[in-house]
């Protein structure tokens, strides 16, 4: 059985959240956190609370629902956006910024229940693909799969690519260009024999020397980066 979807209401109408949070309370596929009445309020919820839908308006004093959106994706696990609003002259742009759907006011329990169906479904392929995604190493005769979330990076020694983990270093028989090539978007580069685990990279550091090194989150000591992949690194990290 499906876990209930979680719910924010942002809206700066009182009335118009109440209503909304009481629709979507009535379907049993969710469960209502709360409400929020402005951006920055529902900034603060969403990283409090991790919701996993926002029924987003758009029209609000300070940040618009827009703008929350486009700053929600930079979150590593972003909520689904579904626009709840009276205009119709903003769905270009609620689509460009990963919009769900985009429901006109006053929101009927059909296309509600509809899009959340939708957000429910993407939300269980994006469960399966993740847990489908790992590299198997050869320990003592037995295969072992090693989740792509452990590892913090690959780096490739004579024959052989080690891939360093949560549990441990283990040796795979991939070479590291069909492991980037397998994997596109997951690794990052640091030169010819080295894919760092792009969620694990934390700093770009330049030492007294000229010397530029990676910092990750889980990883003790800094590697370094070539300087062939220092720009193009760089220009991924500022942007991702």
């Amino acid at each position: 059985m499906l876990k209930p979807l979680t719910v924010l209401v942002v809206d700066d109408e009182p009335l118009a959240a109440g209503r909304l949070a009481d629709l979507a309370g009535e379907l049993p596929l969710c469960k209502v956190l709360g409400q929020a009445g402005n951006a920055e309020q529902a900034w603060a919820l969403v990283q409090s609370q991790q919701p996993d839908v926002l029924l987003l308006d758009i029209s609000m004093p300070g940040l618009s629902g827009l703008e929350l959106a486009k700053r929600l994706q930079a979150l590593k696990h972003p909520p689904f956006i579904i626009f709840c609003t009276a205009h119709e002259q903003h769905a270009l742009q609620a689509f460009e910024a990963q919009a769900i759907d985009y429901l006109l006011k006053p929101v009927r329990r059909e296309r509600l229940q509809e899009s959340l169906e939708r957000v429910q479904r993407l939300k269980s392929q994006t469960a399966e693909e993740a847990g489908r995604q790992f590299v198997a190493a050869s320990v003592g005769g037995v295969l072992r799969r090693i989740a792509l979330a452990d590892i913090y990076f690959l780096h490739a020694e004579e024959k052989y690519t080690v891939v360093y983990h949560r549990g441990g270093e283990h040796i795979l028989d991939d070479p590291l260009k069909e492991l980037e090539q397998r994997f596109p978007g997951q690794f990052l580069r640091i030169h010819r024999g080295c894919l760092v685990k792009a969620g694990q990279l934390q700093e770009i550091r330049r030492d007294t020397e000229g010397h530029v090194w990676a910092v990750l989150k889980d990883w003790p000591k800094p590697l370094e980066i070539s300087r062939r992949c220092a720009g193009e690194l760089k220009d991924r990290f500022k942007h991702a």
